[in-house]
């Protein structure tokens, strides 16, 4: 071959492949740019005035281009009210839809915080003269979002109210503004601020415990047990993340006493528990530990079916303790036999919502579950292996996806979850 050809035919070459290679690097770097350019800017400002029990919302939208479309959602107008902002705002009296411009606005509305829930009296959302507990949820109903595909938000909440009034929530605080708490779901494109808050004149002590940053709030001179329920943390956190290793690793405990419902909620990241509830009850179970069990397991249950997820976190109640230490094994044993003695008064597991005795006799279902998947895995699998399993599944917990999970793991039908047994079908 002619060297000078062989030279040319060279050069030209590696001029093809320069070209190829710079071409692959903009490739690269498109999708980048691409996502940059579809994030839009959410800011949540909430403003309390305990005087007349409502929260001013403003929520604002700021985008480089016309990323989110519209934003609509079902309301109750007892609750929700004064709408206004840029764009076009369709309200039909209980249904909302904002268009937004194309560089993003402001939608304004004031929400009533009061919320009364079970007996005559009492509240699972209530503002105070000195303070407010309340969820998330209850500032902005939830919402439908439009926007151009591959868009996603970063969001954040500040709220403000009286003199003297601070704040608390799950979300971190920003570290650039700390005014701000930083609003991110990584499963979620529009981002909303869920789960249980407390504002006003609040105590609140921090903790770490098994990797797991926890804050536990309320307002002051409600008799809240700070000391008793960071102590019950570390006692038994270590062993709640062994059976849920997937656990938030930073979680707030909101507790306030009366006029608030007594009794237990669980929340993202988050739970309410009445201050004078105990820490273990005579049964032997756990408000509290029940309630973060529900944090843990991460998932809801399908229609009628609500008696697995509440036997689930009723039965871990006393497992988790025996395991600690915290219960003896005779204090099991006794909790398990009033559970027993409980679910005697129900003959029906499904419903949409579980109640006491219909939760007692699901906990002897997954004892007996437990101890039979033991028995023909030779120990090799339990139940907190089908419990971790429903965990990441990620849909909602039904009798055939708990059967399915159970039966792959023992290689066979299991009695302790047949029809029959159960008397469920």
């Amino acid at each position: 071959m002619n060297r000078s050809f062989f030279l040319s035919l060279l050069c030209l070459w590696f001029a093809q492949a320069s070209v190829c290679v710079a071409g692959s690097s903009r490739a690269g770097d498109a999708p980048h740019m691409g996502r940059s350019d579809r994030v839009y800017q959410l800011d949540y400002e909430v403003s309390f005035s305990p005087e007349e029990g409502l929260a001013h919302v403003a929520v604002t939208v700021r985008q480089p281009r016309n990323l989110l479309r519209s934003l609509s959602f079902q309301y109750d107008p007892a609750r929700y009210d004064g709408f206004s902002g840029d764009g076009v705002i369709d309200d039909t009296g209980n249904k909302l839809t904002w268009d937004l411009p194309d560089v993003g606005g402001t939608l304004k509305f004031s929400a009533v915080i009061d919320h009364a829930r079970g007996e005559a009296g009492r509240y699972d959302s209530l503002v105070q003269n000195n303070w407010a507990v309340f969820r998330g949820d209850d500032l902005l109903p939830p919402a439908s979002a439009r926007a151009l595909k591959g868009s996603t938000s970063q969001a954040r909440l500040r709220m403000t109210g009286p003199p003297g009034w601070s704040f608390i929530s799950a979300y971190p605080r920003s570290e650039s503004d700390p005014d701000w708490f930083e609003v991110d779901w990584a499963d979620r494109k529009f981002d909303r601020p869920v789960g249980w808050m407390a504002a006003g004149k609040l105590g609140v002590r921090w903790g770490d415990r098994a990797g797991i940053r926890f804050a536990i709030a309320g307002p002051m001179g409600q008799g809240i047990r700070y000391s008793d329920i960071k102590a019950f943390l570390r006692w038994n956190l270590p062993t709640l993340v062994t059976i849920f290793p997937d656990f938030p690793k930073r979680i707030l405990l909101v507790s306030a006493g009366d006029p608030m419902w007594r009794g237990g909620l669980s929340g993202p990241h988050s739970l309410y528990i009445h201050a004078d509830r105990p820490l273990i009850s005579a049964n032997g179970t756990s408000t509290l530990l029940h309630e973060l069990v529900h944090l843990a397991q991460g998932y809801r249950a399908a229609p009628g079916q609500d008696w697995i997820v509440e036997a689930v976190a009723e039965y871990y109640t006393l497992e988790i303790m025996r395991r600690s230490d915290t219960l003896s094994s005779m204090d099991y044993k006794r909790g398990l036999e009033k559970l027993e003695a409980w679910a005697g008064e129900e003959d029906i597991l499904e419903a949409d919502e579980s109640s006491g005795p219909r939760t007692a006799k699901g906990v002897a279902v997954m004892q007996a579950l437990d101890d039979e998947l033991r028995e023909v895995t030779a120990g090799r699998y339990s139940l907190d292996n089908v419990a971790g399993q429903l965990s990441r599944d990620g849909v909602p917990v039904s009798m055939e996806q708990l059967r399915q999970v159970a039966t792959s793991l023992a290689g066979q039908p299991l009695e302790s979850l047949s029809p029959e047994r159960l008397d469920t079908e």
